[in-house]
């Protein structure tokens, strides 16, 4: 049977049903602790209706918090979970479609069971788990970033934050500071080369990212506000008027865990090309 082969065991309780409705049985209980107010769940997590599989999590699991941001129905068969434990919970068709708010077609078999295989790895405080994949990812961009560096050859500097500056053309001496008028000319792009947005219409013609509803001019604002990325905020005050050079932003300084559609992933690098065009 294919739910018992992920487990790996051949012999499973019976279903209990929990106060909400939904299924419930242990397929591994190590009596861990069980998580609290303030504590996130890493959990692996496959969804099989009959034998099909139609959902898995990441290799790497997910963090889910049992009592926020997680429907009551299961939330309730979350807190029965220590760490280390395998479960399963099972559902209707019709009730998980409610849970994921996932329409149902008027030909489904809204009475179909969904069994939902559930691996908890690890509890902890939520504060806790925050800072550690904060640090984590922070290791991860700046080498992600020094070996960009290294591979082209580039002379850069990092400023106390982490965010890599290369200049390639000097500018007038004069540096910009928060509260100044910026006037910026850029490129942005992943550092597999991928050009996400551009304020030059050559750059924007040439990597087919041009768009007849926008005006290609320096991009201005106001040093150290927080309408921009952080990056920006850090590294332009490393450019003076004039300057040409390359901004290298850890995901922390740009769009963070939360990117930005589809060509900015999560935990995303930005490199921007940028001249510096105008200070007021």
């Amino acid at each position: 049977m294919v739910l018992g082969v992920i487990f790996g065991c051949n012999k499973t309780p019976e279903f209990t049903q929990l106060e909400s409705g939904l299924g419930f049985r242990y397929v591994d209980q190590l009596e861990g602790e069980k998580p609290k107010v303030g504590d996130l769940m890493k959990v692996k997590m496959s969804h099989y209706l009959g034998d099909s599989l139609i959902y898995e999590s990441s290799k790497d699991g997910i963090y889910l918090n049992p009592y926020t941001g997680t429907p009551p129905k299961l939330s309730e068969a979350l807190n029965l979970c220590g760490a280390g434990d395998s479960v399963q919970v099972q559902m209707s068709l019709g009730e998980y479609g409610r849970m994921i708010q996932m329409p149902m077609s008027p030909r489904m078999d809204t009475s179909r069971l969904v069994t939902w295989n559930i691996r908890v790895d690890e509890i902890e405080n939520e504060s806790i788990i925050l800072e550690r994949l904060t640090k984590e990812q922070a290791e991860t961009d700046e080498k992600l970033i020094n070996d960009y560096i290294v591979k082209n050859n580039l002379e850069a500097n990092s400023t106390e934050e982490g965010v890599y500056y290369v200049i390639s053309q000097e500018g007038d001496g004069q540096f910009p500071k928060p509260g100044d008028n910026v006037f910026v000319n850029y490129t942005l792009t992943r550092l597999d080369g991928f050009v996400v947005d551009t304020s030059r219409e050559d750059v924007a013609r040439a990597n087919n990212q041009y768009s007849d509803r926008r005006t290609y001019v320096p991009y201005g604002f106001e040093l150290g506000t927080r309408g921009i990325i952080q990056g920006w905020n850090i590294g332009l005050q490393k450019f003076s008027k004039g300057a040409r050079g390359t901004l290298f932003v850890p995901s922390a300084y740009g769009y963070d865990t939360r990117g930005k559609g589809a060509e900015v992933p999560p935990n995303t690098v930005l490199v921007f090309d940028i001249e510096l065009v105008d200070i007021k």
